[in-house]
């Protein structure tokens, strides 16, 4: 593929800049036959469905529930610093960020939704990893897997097109069943995601949660807090290697921090780190991990927009249409950031970020259909480049090629041959 669907959607943008829309044919939705686990997700659902899925997840991602995950996570973040120590390729030899990134997230998902020790930074074959990346991992056949299901919905069902593979289904099942099982017959309290969601409390007219139901929310969990946050701390590690001066401001502010807190890295210790933040905030404009969205017209007989330009007439847009939000695009319109090509993390300083205009900073969405794995996505991606950026000095290496290009092969953002970072061991 020479393009990603991303990169055409920014093309339409670009195209159209002085229009407020612009129409083109679009669908998309799983088919609950063909693709069970999928279907449950409250991405890919609407209406009631969608509503009831969307309460039980929120109920999972509160700030009590990351406050009772960090440990887990913190765990992970060590297993990280000790897997950069022991590859011996400090200085000169460098790291794939999105791999090590990967590795990462994919042992934090696996500790706090399937209560796994994941063992990525053992054995980069581990078989929760290997499942992750068939499920995921960028490559032409799940692009075109992709497409299909996206823009002809229909014969995915004839074809028997999956999001979730038969097998990666069977594997989450499995794992959720017996270690359900497990706890229960060893009355184990571990604080993570499947303890919220088996001790949840329902209304006397609502169904209980059966294994296949707490298989597919634990998959939710999984698809909002493996791929998306590693991209997100691959490119965090990124702009912060390629820009020295904030890198050194932010290793200053966790130091601060840290102190303040008792000495403590601790959940209200990073909930402190504004600078973080920022640089957070300013790296998923930059690099939107998710290129573009997809939302459906659900109002009872659709939606009049006004004229997209001056000339132009109004547009009814008929329920149940799909509108794609080109997200890389909006975040790289100079007319809501100038030099938007340049990583500055004070466009979201407290005296500048009112200025943002409401709707051009979407890296998780807006409104009620908002990323419900936020908390956890921000959570992992602090503790890692806390963790990384007080052990390290990160520089870029030059196997990366820059400016980066965006790889075409994958429906959401990476960089075209890799972000590659040198790690340099600090004195204490």
């Amino acid at each position: 593929m020479k393009r990603s669907l991303g990169q055409v959607y920014t093309d339409i943008y670009n195209a159209h800049k002085d229009d407020r829309y612009v129409g083109f044919y679009k669908v998309r939705q799983p088919d609950e036959t063909v693709d069970p686990i999928a279907s449950k997700n409250p991405f890919f659902q609407y209406g009631p469905q969608w509503k009831i899925n969307r309460s039980q997840l929120s109920y999972c991602f509160t700030s009590g529930k990351m406050k009772n995950m960090f440990p887990l996570v913190l765990e992970v973040s060590q297993n990280l610093i000790k897997h950069i120590e022991a590859e011996g390729k400090l200085g000169g030899n460098p790291f794939d960020a999105k791999d090590l990134a990967s590795k990462f997230t994919s042992d934090s998902v696996a500790s706090c939704a399937f209560g796994l020790q994941g063992k990525a930074f053992e054995d980069p074959n581990s078989e929760f990893r290997r499942v992750a990346k068939k499920v995921l991992e960028p490559s032409t056949i799940l692009s075109i897997k992709l497409l299909v299901m996206f823009l002809f919905p229909s014969c995915s069902k004839i074809l028997n097109v999956r999001f979730i593979p038969k097998d990666a289904a069977e594997y989450y099942f499995d794992i959720i069943k017996t270690t359900l099982s497990y706890r229960k017959e060893h009355n184990i309290i571990r604080n993570d995601f499947l303890d919220v969601v088996t001790h949840m409390k329902f209304k006397s007219n609502e169904p209980r949660l059966t294994v296949a139901d707490i298989t597919a929310h634990a998959v939710s969990f999984f698809g909002d807090g493996f791929e998306t946050s590693s991209i997100t701390l691959s490119f965090l590690l990124y702009d912060l290697a390629a820009n020295i001066d904030i890198q050194e401001k932010v290793r200053q502010e966790i130091c601060e921090v840290i102190k303040n807190h008792g000495d403590t890295m601790s959940y209200e210790a990073i909930q402190d780190m504004n600078l973080l933040d920022r640089c957070i905030s300013e790296s998923m404009r930059v690099h939107p991990p998710v290129l573009s969205l997809s939302k459906i017209c659900t109002g009872t007989g659709g939606y009049t927009l006004p004229p997209c330009n001056e000339t132009g007439k109004e547009v009814h847009i008929e329920e149940n249409t799909p509108i794609v939000i080109p997200i890389y695009a909006i975040h790289h319109d100079p007319k809501y950031y100038p030099n938007p090509e340049k990583f500055d993390p004070d466009r979201f300083s407290e005296n500048n970020k009112s200025e943002i205009s409401k709707g051009a900073y979407l890296p998780f969405g807006e409104g009620p259909r908002i990323c419900i794995g936020m908390k956890f996505a921000l959570l992992q991606i602090k503790i890692a480049t806390v963790a990384i950026v007080q052990k390290f000095d990160v520089r870029v290496n030059k196997k990366t090629k820059e400016p980066l290009e965006i790889n075409p092969n994958y429906f959401m953002l990476l960089a075209k041959g890799g972000l590659w970072l040198d790690f340099y061991q600090r004195s204490q």
